[in-house]
């Protein structure tokens, strides 16, 4: 197989649809796990979303003008005693010979996750919205797509002691292709993909596949948005 290569973009600087609106199956390509690291940035002092370690390369289904969300419990993943704060958002992306050169728009978020009828964890309201970045890829490889993000302090239980759900999000407005980086540990209700027509469950269509690798460089705070009825995720906390 031949090798990937491993570059990480910094910068300073994802409702099922069917029939004509439907996606196109994905096709997939096995990662050598030697390939890629668990990931390239250094989790200090916390990392949240999927920590567990890419796996597949997915062709025939990123094409841009799309966004992907990954559904995280902050209670399970950081040592933070009251806060936490999103700095950073991560995605794996891979690139082929075919795709580049290419230069596409790019802007992450944090925001709060809601239950639908099921039951099941689905993105919610956007919290924390991040300014438009341009990336250029000129080589073909693996790289980590990372986008600043600059989030108030987000509460991580509530007044009862129940943790709140939050999700990452990237979202790509530029029409381009590449394939996109999944671990192998399949979930439902975790990943999300909108391409015009909602959000939709990513484990309806990756039935084999894991789940994408999106995850955030985070920090421990002390002093929460001050909540008004429920939660931090009834603040429209906005990028500064």
């Amino acid at each position: 197989m031949k090798t990937k290569l491993l570059m990480l973009v910094l910068l300073s600087v994802v409702l099922m649809a069917s029939g004509a609106f439907a996606k196109e199956v994905a096709t997939a390509t096995l990662v050598d796990p030697g390939d890629l690291p668990v990931r390239t940035s250094t989790p200090t002092p916390q990392v949240v979303g999927n920590l567990n370690s890419p796996y597949w390369l997915l062709g025939g289904w990123f094409v841009g003008q799309e966004s992907y969300a990954y559904i995280f419990n902050p209670s399970e993943q950081v040592d933070c005693v009251s806060g936490f704060q999103v700095t950073m958002v991560h995605m794996y992306m891979d690139f082929e010979v075919a795709d580049v050169p290419v230069t596409f728009d790019v802007y992450a978020d944090l925001g709060s996750a809601v239950t639908d009828a099921a039951g099941c964890w689905t993105p919610g309201p956007e919290e924390c919205t991040g300014t438009l970045y341009t990336v250029t890829i000129d080589v073909a490889g693996t790289y980590d797509i990372a986008i600043p993000l600059d989030c108030e302090c987000a509460y991580i239980f509530d007044d009862t002691g129940a943790p709140y759900m939050y999700y990452l999000s990237m979202h790509f407005p530029t029409a381009f292709t590449a394939r996109v980086v999944t671990d192998n540990v399949q979930a439902a209700c975790m990943n999300y993909n909108d391409w015009g027509e909602g959000w939709a469950d990513l484990d309806a269509y990756f039935t084999t596949y894991g789940t994408i690798n999106m995850w955030a460089d985070a920090i421990c705070c002390t002093d929460p948005v001050a909540i008004e009825e429920r939660s931090w995720g009834d603040i429209k906390s906005l990028f500064r």
